[in-house]
């Protein structure tokens, strides 16, 4: 992690500068829940001891900080037969921030470890997967000071594996190619001259934005291959043309081949047939591939890949035991870690929320919520009995105190209404009604125990609302410690431990590098230590309710993924004891496959040694993920990548202003909006309705069928805004399109084709929203509530362009949403059956019933809106 002042900008009037945001950072767990049975879709996470709690009870290995057999483990470890069971393996491990993807390894096969099984009778052949994804995020906190930090997602599935599950999609990062097939017919348009292009001028349109209505950069010919980044709802954005010309878009013309770099090419189908063909040459496995330039937080250019939390990075791959272990043994190592300026970020963050976080105003000048997002219950506090209305101690007040802090995101604890409670009156001392929250804790004998605390002022104890930034309970710990990677002072004392050495206190806290013993005394308080070894190795299956407190724990450790001769150490050691052994031999040629450490930082100015801070990865996720929920604009470029930012924004402000009255205030109800906003608006975010309709298709509307010459004269014939009399499309051609296609529509309140209400009323804003009764009764909406925005009175009916504005585009579809009681439907659940009921009410004869189940499947699963 790095920490330094924020990129320099050109210069600002104090009024500009008062007006910079932050931008906060997106988070998500990289993995999602399982459905019950088909019907159900998977679903995210949002609640970190619900992991926990799965980690515990089926994660045998690879605990955070020490593992079962009293090694360094810097990260989490999720396996198939494990907490796998519970999830959903087929959507595989989801990135956890936003960030940018610097480096990656793919195995177009695994390798395969062979060596004699231990008794002799068999040789061993164990696949593994050294495949994974490094991930660069930076946050900034307070304004002007950046964070840097990064993701791994390690032992991903190989190309080869991927053959086998035909529903796992394979990770868009990899340096795949598309090769421009026979069925892309795309050809240059008329010149300005009226030149026509050469006949074998076929190939692929390349795109200025994901969107067939956007502008034409030239075409691909056939036969070319190209490497596509990023991919946008069946798109994909050019980053090498691998010497590919172009064609012109207009006859006659010339185009220049970097024209193509950062265009974009439609993935689908055309004329009976894909339109491109993917090649996976055989360099882009097998090797460190980075994709960044550098690591500085301030240089985008040399970013990497975007990619943004909550999208696919890879699925569990094969990592088989080496000691004769199961078969098929399917794995993933998740971890986070950052350099030392973790130290003073956080520290600044603290600093600045003791001066700011009780002032709103300092909260609205950095573009952020100013309400605190978690719930801290304090060691020793006492969970309270409800009784209706009444909350008291209990008889057996003294076993139903915590014994542990714990934290709950705010957020998630009020989605179940039977874990809250508001009082009826306001407290004065506070200004507000206070809440009960129904908890869960431990007491000293590690007994679960639950009941109801009060905040603010329980009086059983100390309970608080925190601040994401203030990184509540996060611990940073650093001091010497075995390089080896055991937990232990000296490798003996290790190999002593592991070997079941018949020697004295094998497990005492005496025999803990200063670093474990650090940790150890951040999480045992109480004991006199001659288990602590033992403790540590098996904290997560015999003190789950320690795990949240580890999550918290920073600590300071040399990555796993660097240098791997130090490995070589403990094996030594071992067959001091064992004599040679052929699977020590073939272990630490995996691990020296398995480090990428060095190549990543030889090709990455500015990225850390291997001495790093290690941040548990869903400790961090739940901290961040807690807070309040707030629209950005990375947010709504996901969705709509083509639109412009400035109208981006207004509809983030717009919705932040009123998300609870818009009934936006759960993630599913979010995730169903704006899968019927995409449909309607497309990538480019067109707030008005285009009326670039071809002659044969205007036989749909009565108007045109009783006067099929209008037709002809101002819809298109065969090449796209092209009229069969060879002129192009202009404005009259649209108007008469549209009032012959609204005009005279009761059901509109539309007058006939001459009133020009249909032009008048047609399509605006993020529901597109149609006819003249509409937009009166959108009109009469917006004066029902003038009390959400009292200086703002306008009338729809009268002037209707008003909805094409980003402000009014929102509330005309909020109106809608709202007005057809479409977050009851929303609130039934994520699958295609409840995606199906609301487009019936939005659009019930489009074609796009599939395409909306589709856009509510990639947000959800994305958690674009968590």
């Amino acid at each position: 992690m790095t920490i330094k002042p924020a990129p320099k900008k050109s210069p600002q009037t104090p009024q500009q500068q008062a007006k910079a945001r932050l931008e906060p950072l997106q988070f998500a767990f990289p993995i999602l829940r399982k459905g019950q049975g088909k019907a159900e879709a998977s679903s995210r996470f949002t609640d970190e001891h619900e992991i926990y709690r799965l980690l515990a009870a089926h994660e045998a290995s690879g605990a955070y900080l020490v593992s079962a057999r009293g090694m360094w483990h810097g990260g989490i470890h999720i396996t198939e037969a494990g907490p796998g069971q519970s999830l959903d393996l087929d959507a595989g491990l989801r990135c956890m921030a936003d960030g940018y993807l610097i480096a990656y390894r793919a195995n177009r096969t695994y390798p395969v470890s062979e060596a004699a099984s231990p008794d002799g009778r068999a040789s061993i052949r164990a696949p593994y997967s050294t495949g994974f994804a490094l991930v660069r995020h930076t946050m900034e906190f307070p304004k002007g000071t950046v964070l840097t930090f990064y993701s791994l997602y390690m032992h991903l599935m190989s190309d080869e594996d991927y053959a086998h599950f035909p529903h796992r999609e394979k990770p868009a990062y990899w340096s795949r190619q598309w090769q421009v097939t026979p069925f892309a017919r795309d050809q240059p348009a008329l010149g300005r001259n009226g030149q026509v292009a050469d006949p074998g001028q076929r190939g692929l349109r390349v795109r200025a934005s994901p969107s067939a209505y956007s502008h034409v950069l030239g075409i691909l010919p056939q036969g070319a291959a190209v490497t596509a980044g990023k991919m946008e709802q069946g798109w994909g954005q050019i980053r090498d043309l691998h010497g590919a010309q172009l064609y012109p878009p207009n006859a006659g013309g010339f185009v220049s081949p970097a024209t193509a770099i950062g265009g974009w090419i439609h993935l689908g189908e055309e004329n009976g047939g894909p339109l491109v063909s993917e090649i996976l040459p055989d360099t882009a496995f097998d090797r460190v591939v980075v994709t960044a330039a550098s690591c500085r937080a301030d240089d985008a250019q040399g970013a990497g890949i975007p990619v943004r939390a909550g999208e696919l990075i890879g699925h569990l791959g094969r990592y088989d035991s080496l000691g004769g272990g199961p078969v098929g043994t399917r794995i993933a190592h998740i971890e986070v870690f950052c350099d030392d300026g973790i130290r003073p970020f956080i520290e600044q963050g603290r600093a600045w929320m003791r001066d700011h976080s009780a002032h709103a105003e300092a909260w609205r000048e950095l573009g952020l919520p100013a309400e605190p997002t978690m719930l801290r219950v304090g060691a020793s506090t006492t969970l309270l009995k409800r009784n209706g209305d009444t909350f008291i101690p209990g008889a057996d007040a003294r076993s139903r105190k915590v014994d542990v802090v714990r934290l709950y995101s705010l957020a998630d604890l009020a989605r179940d209404r039977d874990r809250r409670f508001t009082e009826k009156e306001v407290d004065a001392r506070y200004g507000r009604k206070a809440d009960w929250w129904r908890v869960e804790g431990v007491d000293e004998r590690g007994q679960p125990i639950e009941g109801w605390v009060r905040e603010p002022e329980h009086p059983g104890g100390r309970v608080t609302r925190e601040f994401a930034q203030k990184w509540t309970d996060f611990l940073c710990l650093e001091d010497a410690h075995d390089p080896a990677h055991s937990a232990f002072a000296a490798i003996e004392a290790w190999v002593d431990y592991a070997s079941n050495a018949d020697v004295a206190d094998p497990a005492s806290r005496t025999k803990l590098s200063p670093l474990m013993l650090k940790v150890y005394d951040a999480l045992f308080t109480r004991g006199d230590g001659r288990q602590a070894v033992n403790e540590l190795c098996a904290l997560s299956k015999h003190y789950p309710w320690l795990m949240q407190v580890a999550s918290r724990l920073i600590v300071k450790h040399e990555s796993e993924w660097a240098n791997p001769a130090k490995w070589k150490q403990l094996f030594v050691e071992l067959e001091k004891q064992t004599g040679k052994r052929a699977q020590f031999e073939e272990e630490q040629k995996r691990i020296d496959r398995l480090a990428w450490w060095e190549e990543v930082r030889a090709a990455l100015p500015g990225f850390p040694g291997a001495e790093v801070f290690h941040v548990h990865p869903i400790g961090l996720v739940g901290n961040f993920l807690g807070r309040a929920f707030h629209f950005t604009l990375p947010m709504m470029k996901q969705l709509f990548p083509g639109a412009r930012p400035e109208d981006l924004q207004g509809v983030a402000d717009e919705l932040n202003a009123h998300i609870e009255f818009y009934k936006l205030d759960s993630p599913l109800r979010r995730a169903h909006f704006f899968a019927q906003v995409m449909q309607e608006v497309g990538p480019s975010f067109r707030l008005e309705e285009g009326f670039v309709w071809k002659s044969s298709a205007l036989m749909m509307f009565t108007y045109f069928k009783k006067n099929p010459m209008q037709a002809i004269a101002h819809g298109y014939e065969k090449v796209i805004s092209l009229k069969a009399d060879g002129t192009r499309m202009v404005q009259e051609d649209f108007e008469a399109i549209a009032n012959g296609a609204y005009g005279g529509r009761s059901d509109l309140g539309n007058g006939d084709y001459k009133s020009g209400d249909g032009w008048r009323y047609r399509g605006r804003g993020m529901k597109q929203l149609t006819g003249r009764t509409n937009y009166r009764e959108f009109t009469n909406w917006h004066k029902n509530h003038q009390g959400e925005w009292p200086e703002d009175r306008a009338n729809f009916e009268e002037d209707p362009d008003l909805v094409s504005l980003p402000k009014y585009a929102v509330r005309s579809a909020a109106y809608f949403w709202v007005a057809h009681e479409l977050p009851a439907i929303a609130d039934k659940g994520a699958t295609a059956d409840q995606v199906n009921a609301i487009t019936r009410v939005v659009n019930s004869r489009t074609d796009s019933y599939e395409a909306r189940v589709v856009n509510f499947q990639k947000i959800n699963i994305r958690g674009d809106f968590n």
